[in-house]
């Protein structure tokens, strides 16, 4: 408590948050490089050999994705610059999450029942529903979905709470989160389901509006990479060294200390290294929300057709060149699936916004402080994809 009260009660000078549209270009094809990893690190573990340590590398350096997602979800939504009537606000999101949430939730259902697993009588389509993770992916969809109902209530922390008091929040939801991770994980104690999925993921949602506008000094930075580097190792070796049948369960989990610290660091040097250039991401990021809906479709099939690699430079393929690939294939479908006016429901496209519209930069809010506010393009849209 002692930090806290050290911390001001003004927020920060606003800051342009374009930079947040190049680094969703970047994080998407981090999320497909976790999925396209992921059955290499369970079936290589066996061996421990070079090809299943460069397969958990990349996969442990790519964890940062889903939690920078969900904080720039925060970031957008949460602004009081935003702000308008919760019944407006939650009308809007029906078209961006609610309708993409149904209709694919419908497609990877029969996916999984007859692609994937058509002999496994066990899978009950419905309790996977319930769960609010019925495709690898699609759990993000329910996560947003339930921030997005609490995001009118959210916000009015940021539009008259304190600094202090965001951090304090922030810190306390994220705090909960880790604790409920740990627990039912480590002794198998609870599980997420379709009406809570979201909470544990609430602390980062907060966080990425607390920590949108801190611009880090030459010495932030270099601390900032040395945290992420570091908290990144940590999560390699306790995946191969850690307790349990499959050690990696645990470190690779969103919540662990390991990915929390990579995924706070990542969020700021994002905005460090992100606030200029980059014109080609800036083009690539409104067709990610795609990407994350498209990839399994095409990655189980390849991967299958693949084969999964036994050798380094297999594993390398799989973690450089295919997520390229898969991402590049899912946005240009995407490109041309959001012109065709039945079809941009399903991705999120058919609101009363236009997608392809250049964003206008949004107004800087008062300040309190002499630091000059450096306002600029932002996402139009306060929701993200992972």
């Amino acid at each position: 408590m002692a930090t806290l009260d050290r911390i001001g009660s003004q927020n920060l000078p606003p800051t342009s948050t374009a930079w947040m549209n190049p680094a969703r270009a970047v994080a998407i094809v981090a999320v497909v490089a976790i999925h396209s990893l992921g059955t290499i690190v369970e079936q290589n573990y066996a061996s421990m050999g070079p090809d299943w340590w460069v397969a958990n590398a990349f996969d442990s350096a790519s964890r940062w994705s889903v939690p920078v997602f969900i904080m720039i979800s925060g970031a957008l939504a949460l602004d009081p610059a935003r702000g308008n009537k919760p019944r407006k606000f939650l009308s809007k999101r029906v078209w961006r999450i609610g309708i993409p949430l149904v209709f694919w939730t419908i497609v990877y259902i029969a996916f999984r029942r007859y692609y994937l697993s058509p002999t496994d009588e066990d899978w009950n389509p419905g309790i996977a529903i319930l769960t609010g993770s019925p495709f690898v992916q699609l759990y993000f969809l329910y996560v947003l979905a339930g921030l997005t109902v609490l995001t009118p209530f959210f916000r009015l922390l940021s539009i008259h709470g304190s600094r202090r008091l965001q951090w304090g929040t922030g810190l306390i939801f994220l705090g909960i989160g880790m604790l409920d991770q740990w627990a039912s994980i480590v002794f198998d104690v609870g599980e997420a389901n379709i009406a809570t999925r979201f909470l544990p993921m609430a602390g980062f949602y907060i966080l990425g509006w607390v920590l949108r506008d801190v611009v880090l000094s030459t010495r932030g930075v270099a601390l900032a990479w040395l945290a992420f580097l570091g908290s990144t190792a940590v999560t390699i070796l306790w995946a191969g060294f850690g307790p349990g049948e499959q050690p990696w369960m645990f470190p690779y989990e969103y919540l662990s200390p390991g990915v929390v610290v990579a995924s706070l660091s990542a969020y700021l040097l994002l905005h460090h290294h992100m606030r200029t250039g980059f014109r080609f991401l800036h083009w690539f990021y409104p067709y990610s929300f795609g990407v994350f809906l498209l990839h399994p479709l095409i990655l189980y099939p390849v991967r299958n057709e693949m084969g999964l690699p036994t050798t380094v430079p297999g594993v390398l393929l799989h973690a450089l060149v295919m997520p390229l690939v898969y991402a590049t294939i899912c946005g240009a479908f995407t490109w041309a699936a959001v012109k065709i006016p039945g079809v941009r429901a399903v991705f999120g496209e058919g609101g009363p916004r236009n997608p392809h519209s250049r964003p206008e930069a949004r107004p800087a809010r008062k300040s309190s402080s002499p630091r000059r506010a450096d306002t600029g393009d932002t996402a139009p849209d306060p929701t993200s994809n992972p």
